[in-house]
């Protein structure tokens, strides 16, 4: 796949966006307060707003909002508590952050393999609280209260 480099035509943005409203409803959002909110990061970079934002609240919704938006050229960008120091959840050619804060449950703790299931929307700080009294913790420390996935 090509490196994007310009804004996908208006069109494609708006097929896409008439796609995900009809499969998300009321969790599509494209009020200027909030895709500001999710074009805005902890770096140097100028906020740079999605067109729009889809809350994800399980992997087949991911699925279904990755499909579509590709499906018409529009980029994605995964978000998740937007720590961002890189500016990596930033959309300078436009596109839709899939907001995975909502995802964010510890599945399975797997203490004698030293790993962990959960979903991309938990935070390092809730993992350590919940892994207190197992005798392990997450030792990395990306700043803030960044979440797993993003």
């Amino acid at each position: 796949m090509a490196r994007l480099t310009q804004r996908p035509p208006q069109a494609e943005i708006d097929a896409a966006v008439g796609e995900l409203a009809a499969r998300f409803g009321n969790r599509l959002v494209t009020s200027q307060a909030v895709r500001e909110q999710h074009g805005h990061n902890l770096s140097w970079t100028p906020n740079q707003p999605p067109d729009a934002v889809v809350f994800a609240q399980s992997t087949e919704d991911v699925a279904d909002a990755v499909k579509i938006c590709a499906g018409h050229g529009v980029p994605v960008i995964a978000l998740g508590t937007n720590t961002s120091l890189e500016g990596h959840t930033n959309a300078p050619y436009g596109g839709v952050s899939i907001d995975v804060s909502q995802m964010n449950e510890i599945l399975e703790v797997h203490a004698e393999d030293l790993d962990v299931v959960l979903q991309p929307g938990v935070t390092r700080k809730a993992l350590n609280d919940y892994l207190r009294d197992t005798g392990l913790f997450f030792p990395i420390d990306p700043g803030a209260d960044a979440s797993i996935g993003g």
